[in-house]
């Protein structure tokens, strides 16, 4: 037998090599970005390799780059440049070995990105930030004294905050180069969800740390907040007040025009501004990783808005063997985009990116094909439309218009775009939608949801734990007219999973509120073998916790061709919401019995509602 021929191992640059310091005493930035020079020099192939320890990357030595991308800051002229902590761009294969090693950041930065990359692989490292621009109070303890409330609560070792007449001041980390905090705010700033950790439940609420206040006093390790006789006496013992700014001014890691990215066995303890951000790309691999805060922090939060969020990519995302775990948003988001029309004018489209977070970016390449639709309902007017030409904005500079593109399409279009008033349509790329698989993964302590997807190409969601989250476990949705990510969904199995005590159902199948009509927006979605409790209807009002929330399994809006078979629940039934769901069918086979209250375009029979 021939013996296969051997590889050439891969030449290794090591960063110690060119004066990273793995102490963390000294910043590392520039010295890591010689040994990525170096390794770019190579070319071919390379490792770019961490020895273990902690190595310190400090905001005012990275490299800066202006950058526009999905869901952050849209086109805000002060937010056109991002700091980059560790920039990989234009490696045809580039391998970051770790070594086990701590990333540390200090100050508002990307922690790294892959840009104009053929291949990269990334693995066994932790990224954490050494002040997070979210700050966290436990409220350690409550009662009256002298006839006034008071709460004693305690902050993460290193949060600088000071008391202020009758609030307090938050100070970022301040960079020794620019002597100013990286960040500053006062009182309950812009944004607020509680961790109940006894209860593993997260909400969005009010803050109410700071009303009716009389004083407050510094304590070893926190604050104590008297409030003004006659105020009530708080009764949020135990509860983690967790807030911050909205500006989401920088994707935490970015994956940017990329063709082949694997992220595995690295742990995210804290991302800043809007989690790892995939755009415009091919693949994206997530494996083995942890998103969660690190052991010791005395932390919650790992996450300032989503932990991974896909944009545009081409290929397939997949997210396995991982843990979501205390971000503010959703902690998986598979979309693309919506443009709205303005004008036409004969082949030639004028768009506009309508949401405020989102622009300056290119959306359309030639050669890729577009679907229009209309914004009310979701009809489809054109698919399958080539582009031709385009004139819009590059993602990397101002040059152009950030909010408005024009494409030609290889015509002629139909009558019904022309004849289209501004606003009434909407365009999507749908070579930029990609496979999903997500499998094998937890999702616990979030707001909102687990996995959120609207994509046409397959999707499989199994073997995952949803638990104690604010609303749906997995939502599929279309938003044309609203968040403009786009849809549908048409072809997605949700199986073998098991949510529990959720804010929201298990599935919740929920586009922008269409008209009832024969033709429904999603088509082929399969709800089965999964386990469900305490899963509530969307929307309620009040508590959606505890035993008495219902076990709903499905809740779905405009779906064609939905399967909803073989779920259990440990007690009682299980609950299914239909509203244009033609040709549904909903049994219970090997599963439990489901109760199904549906509109009048589910047309019922025995063979699709047997148990109830």
């Amino acid at each position: 037998m021939t013996e296969p021929a051997t590889t050439p191992s891969r030449p290794v640059v090591e960063v110690t090599a060119h004066g990273a310091d793995p102490t963390g005493r000294r910043d590392s930035t520039r010295a890591v970005r010689d040994a990525v020079a170096a390794a770019r020099r190579i070319g071919g192939p390379v490792t770019l390799r961490f020895a273990p320890g902690t190595y310190a990357l400090w905001a005012s030595s990275a490299q800066r780059r202006e950058l526009y991308v999905s869901n952050t800051v849209g086109a805000d002229p002060r937010y056109r440049e991002k700091a980059i902590g560790i920039l990989l761009e234009g490696f045809d294969d580039i391998e970051v070995d770790g070594g086990g090693a701590l990333f540390e950041y200090h100050g508002r930065q990307t922690s790294i990105a892959v840009i104009d990359c053929g291949r990269a692989e990334l693995h066994d490292f932790t990224v954490d930030m050494v002040q997070p621009t979210v700050v966290e109070l436990t409220v350690r303890e409550t009662g009256i004294a002298d006839g006034k409330p008071f709460r004693l609560i305690s902050v993460p070792a290193g949060t600088d905050v000071r008391p202020h007449g009758r609030t307090v001041v938050w100070r970022g980390e301040t960079d020794p180069s620019a002597g100013e905090p990286a960040w500053s705010g006062e009182g309950k700033l812009d944004y607020c969800q509680v961790l109940d950790p006894r209860a593993n439940r997260t909400w969005r609420t009010d803050c109410p740390l700071f009303e009716d206040v009389e004083r407050i006093t510094p304590i070893p390790g926190g604050l104590r907040v008297g409030y003004r006789a006659g105020s009530s006496v708080p009764d949020d013992q135990g509860l983690v007040y967790q807030l911050r700014r909205t500006d989401r001014d920088h994707p935490g890691a970015l994956v940017l025009d990329s063709g082949h990215t694997r992220f595995h066995d690295v742990r995210f303890g804290y991302l800043h501004g809007f989690g790892l951000l995939a755009q415009s790309g091919g693949d994206l691999l997530v494996q083995n990783c942890t998103f969660a805060t690190r052991e010791g922090t005395g932390r919650t939060t790992a996450g300032f808005a989503d932990f991974v969020q896909a944009s545009g990519l081409r290929g397939h995302v997949l997210v396995e063997d991982c843990r979501f775990d205390g971000a503010h948003d959703d902690a998986i988001n598979v979309h693309g985009l919506y443009l709205r029309v303005d004008s036409v004018h004969g082949d030639d489209l004028d768009l506009t990116y309508p949401h405020p977070e989102t622009a300056g970016f290119p959306q359309f390449s030639v050669g890729e094909r577009c679907e229009i639709v209309r914004v009310d309902d979701g009809t489809v007017v054109a698919t399958d439309v080539e582009v031709v030409r385009v004139d819009g904005p590059s993602g990397r500079d101002h040059a152009h218009d950030l909010t408005h593109m024009r494409i030609r399409c290889a015509g002629p279009l139909p009558d019904a775009v022309a004849a289209s008033a501004p606003g009434e349509l909407a365009v999507e790329n749908i070579t930029r939608t990609p496979a999903v698989t997500v499998r094998r993964s937890t999702f616990k302590n979030l707001p909102t949801r687990g996995v959120l997807v609207s994509t046409r190409r397959p999707v499989v969601i199994e073997d995952c734990v949803f638990s104690g989250l604010g609303m749906a476990g997995v939502m599929i949705t279309a938003e044309a007219g609203s968040y403009w990510e786009s849809g549908p969904v048409t072809d997605c199995v949700i199986r073998g999973n098991r949510f529990e005590d959720l804010g929201g159902p298990a599935v919740l199948i929920s586009p922008v509120p269409f008209p009832n009509r024969s033709s429904a927006l999603h088509r082929n979605i399969r709800v089965r073998d999964n386990q469900v409790s305490n899963c509530v209807s969307w929307p309620h009002d009040g508590d959606a916790s505890g035993a008495e929330a219902g076990n709903w399994i499905v809740d779905a809006t405009s779906v064609d061709a939905l399967t909803v078979t073989d779920n259990t629940t440990p007690t009682g039934e299980l609950s299914v919401r239909l509203n244009s769901c033609p040709d549904a069918r909903v049994n219970a086979g090997t599963g439990s019995p489901v109760l199904v209250l549906a509109d009048a375009d589910f047309r019922t029979n025995s063979a699709t509602q047997s148990g109830r």
